[in-house]
């Protein structure tokens, strides 16, 4: 009896919006869209981070520049810029692989936020007197 196989050649899926998947291993792909931003022709680029707004940024990087890592082409349409040292000299540490959204920060500039900033929210707070320190109530006189 003769069979017939349908054999699975994966799913590939291009994704068109531009994003950076960030690996535990600091490694990022980016989306052939968010290379786009940095220019088709960018085969080198350089990161930066801005710790006030946990802002990292892309940038295409020329023959010659300090810093510059290569942007490996992958075969789904991705690039992959190893990113380890980078996230080890700024103390970055993503426990688990995360897809952030890539925007312009001009300039030629991509980038992300690696963590969310929440706005600074002022309240009131009441005026509380301190409890006293916990311990034998001896302590406790001798403080008084």
């Amino acid at each position: 009896m003769s069979q017939t196989f349908e054999f699975f050649e994966g799913a590939r899926t291009e994704s068109k919006t531009p994003q950076v998947t960030v690996r535990r291993s600091g490694q990022m792909v980016l989306t052939s869209a968010a290379v786009a931003l940095l220019g088709d022709d960018a085969t080198h680029v350089q990161f930066g981070y801005d710790a006030g707004t946990a802002a990292v940024a892309i940038r295409a990087a020329g023959e010659g520049a300090k810093g510059r890592y290569r942007l490996r082409r992958q075969t789904n349409g991705s690039s992959l810029a190893d990113g380890r040292r980078f996230f080890a000299h700024h103390g970055l540490k993503v426990e688990k692989a995360r897809t952030f959204d890539a925007e312009s920060f001009g300039d030629g500039i991509v980038g992300f936020r690696i963590a969310e900033t929440a706005p600074a929210v002022e309240t009131e707070t009441e005026a509380v007197e301190p409890k006293p320190a916990r311990g034998s109530k001896s302590k406790q006189r001798a403080a008084a």
